[in-house]
């Protein structure tokens, strides 16, 4: 999927999936070194856990409102809140598929 279809797909804007990606490739920056720390055997034991790199990328920013502490300058209240403002239940899904979408 392209970004616009996937933007479509978790009904957020265009502009919206580009931030989400921008504040995920930089809070993944920040932390991923400091994540192969906790796994024994590094980088390679970390990859074995996931499924794909979207998947690691998505649940370690994602998950605990990461991706809002490395990104305080951002406004991020769409990924954890629908328009209507009721709970996003779908948030690491959306971050996995903003991660592979193409444009």
């Amino acid at each position: 999927m392209n970004l616009q279809e996937v933007a479509d797909k978790h009904s957020i804007t265009i502009e919206q999936a580009s931030t989400l990606r921008s504040a995920m490739s930089r809070t993944w920056e920040e932390m991923y070194y400091d994540l192969v720390d906790c796994f024994e055997g590094g980088e390679r034991e970390l990859n074995s856990v996931y499924d794909d790199e979207a998947a690691m990328v998505a649940e370690n920013t994602l998950d605990a409102d990461r991706v809002t502490t490395f990104c305080p300058d951002r406004d991020l209240g769409f990924v954890y809140s629908n328009g209507d403002g009721k709970r996003r239940r779908n948030v690491i899904e959306m971050g996995e598929d903003i991660w592979r979408a193409t444009g």
